[in-house]
């Protein structure tokens, strides 16, 4: 679609490439931000012990990903933090922004793709 992705993550590069991308090929760019400065800049917020670990509907969800063969990988550094998927135009124009709301909600791809064919 002619846009470029960003990955921007805080956790140390070795967890990350031992667990989230063993196996994995990204052939994106995967910017570190340790003290999680772009996370705030950009509005993500944190989650709640009760919306992340203790979470039936998220329980529920990686119960049904390990059924599907997916592996455990272990919890992260930082349970509590939350990401978000956003869509900037040629002009730097944010025209796309989902913040998540606790942990495993995530933009849907369709709204996605949209945006990024929008921002073309």
């Amino acid at each position: 679609m002619g846009a470029e992705v960003i990955l921007i993550a805080y956790d140390e590069p070795s967890l990350l490439g031992a667990k989230i991308l063993r196996g994995v090929d990204v052939p994106f760019d995967l910017l570190l931000d340790r003290d999680k400065r772009v996370y705030r800049e950009w509005g993500m917020g944190r989650t709640t012990l009760a919306k992340s670990v203790l979470s039936p509907k998220l329980t529920w969800r990686y119960l049904k990903l390990l059924a599907a063969g997916e592996r455990f990988l272990g919890l992260a550094p930082d349970m509590l933090q939350l990401g978000g998927d956003f869509v900037v135009d040629p002009a730097g124009v944010v025209t796309f922004g989902y913040r998540m709301r606790d942990n495993g909600d995530r933009a849907p791809v369709p709204s996605l793709l949209r945006a990024l064919a929008d921002a073309r």
